[in-house]
């Protein structure tokens, strides 16, 4: 059985959805998960799958998840915009296609895709998409206009207090601002609600101190490591997970044969 490291398994993962040999990418998505059943990008990678495989049920579940502990991710929202669309549920459809704009608001495609949902709701396309608070405030992370971009989010938050998916943005835009104390309370939050957010776990793991929050810090770390086990391997000499070696984590990988759609 050949060993490959985790991340370059998800690449060729990704090749095969490319190449729409879906059901073999399901295999592998499938073992890896028996493996590692947390992992956010394999996940991602399944849904993907199964979306282009039209097992729209099965997609949205997995979406759903991801959402769970990446309540912005944008294939996700992307995703499930498509699959609530077909199931005739267009508010759905809008909502979720709204949030993978403030994600990428400058990606054309997905201006074009949110007009034409306008206007199928409206009955007329707007000329533009106008940006939202959400959509603002990552512009200004991006431009690291931190202080801009708190406030930015703290109002749409207020007025939109279920918002999971601004919060987490807010504790990044704290943690960018080096705001601690601040993004420790919004993160403590968001696990009340969304026990495995990678974003809040990520942070209590990285800015509690370990002596006065033992137990605390065991929990966000096991599930950190769960849902992104490069996180694991971080260290002085590769600081943050992009720098890790990709051999740091290897698997088995599946022998793919037709029997192997029933894994």
């Amino acid at each position: 059985m050949t060993v490959i490291s985790l991340r370059a398994y998800n690449k060729e993962i990704e090749s095969y959805i490319d190449q729409t040999r879906l059901d073999e990418a399901i295999a592998h998505c499938r073992h890896i998960l028996s493996k590692f059943p947390k992992h956010i990008d394999t996940y991602r990678l399944l849904g993907k799958a199964y979306l282009e495989n039209n097992q729209n049920s099965n997609a949205a579940d997995i979406f759903q998840r991801v959402l769970s502990a990446v309540p912005d991710d944008f294939i996700s929202h992307a995703g499930m915009s498509v699959i609530r669309e077909e199931e005739g549920n267009l508010a759905a459809a809008v909502q979720h296609m709204e949030k993978a704009f403030e994600n990428e608001p400058y990606n054309s495609e997905i201006q074009v895709e949110l007009k034409r949902l306008y206007g199928k709701r409206d009955g007329m396309e707007p000329s533009k998409v106008r940006l939202t608070q959400g959509a603002l405030a990552r512009l200004y992370l991006r431009g690291e206009l931190i202080k801009q971009g708190i406030s930015e989010l703290r109002s749409a938050i207020n007025e939109n207090p279920d918002r999971y998916d601004l919060k987490t943005l807010l504790t990044e835009t704290y943690l960018a601002g080096n705001q601690f104390a601040n993004a420790i309370d919004v993160a403590s939050d968001i696990l009340k609600m969304y026990p495995f957010n990678l974003m809040a776990n990520r942070i209590m793991t990285r800015s509690l101190k370990t002596h006065d929050h033992p137990q605390e810090m065991a929990i966000c770390t096991k599930r950190l490591y769960a849902l992104s086990p490069y996180e694991a391997y971080i260290s002085e000499h590769a600081p943050t997970v992009d720098l890790v070696p990709d051999r740091a984590i290897t698997i088995n990988q599946l022998e793919w044969n037709e029997t192997a759609q029933s894994f």
